[in-house]
């Protein structure tokens, strides 16, 4: 193998974080509001991240125009 998983981990954390620094503008993107590394009996050691995705200017005009103008999803995983 070229790369260990350590290295490949960290690659992978890293291009995801210059993709959303890449799509976020304008306080559109996404929002980290908690990355958390937790530990849990049955499954043992794992990552919580919560975030917010806000897509205002990324929806169709005529969505735009019924929702409200901070709209914006929520992911927890």
């Amino acid at each position: 193998m070229p790369i260990t998983v350590e290295e490949y981990r960290i690659g992978q954390l890293y291009m995801i974080a210059r993709h959303s620094f890449e799509q976020s503008s304008n306080g559109e993107g996404v929002e980290v509001v908690a990355n958390e590394q937790v530990k849990d009996e049955t499954n043992g050691v794992g990552q919580f991240t919560e975030k917010r995705i806000h897509l205002s200017s990324h929806l169709p005009y005529w969505i735009q125009s019924i929702t409200p103008k901070i709209f914006y999803v929520t992911e927890k995983a």
